[in-house]
């Protein structure tokens, strides 16, 4: 089941934000592919981040977005 935050509002905002990043990877880690199919909170909503503040998100590739998620599940404690 989905998470209420992804339904709605999140759809255009995602176009928008995939959009102004001109669907280009903004965090660029290795293995990036350059296209941004995704979008990332920047500050994780588990650490406070906001679910639709556009200044909190950014386009990203599905590899840098896994490998980031993984990373902050591995250490907690990183603020991004």
């Amino acid at each position: 089941m989905r998470k209420p935050q992804y339904s709605g509002k999140w759809h255009s905002l995602r176009k928008a934000i995939l959009a102004r990043d001109g669907h280009l990877c903004q965090i660029n880690a290795p293995g990036c592919t350059g296209h941004a199919t995704q979008v990332d909170h920047i500050i994780p909503v588990a650490r406070g981040g906001p679910w639709h503040q556009p200044s909190n998100l950014r386009a990203s590739c599905s590899t840098c977005n896994l490998a980031r998620n993984r990373t902050a599940a591995i250490r907690p404690s990183r603020v991004w």
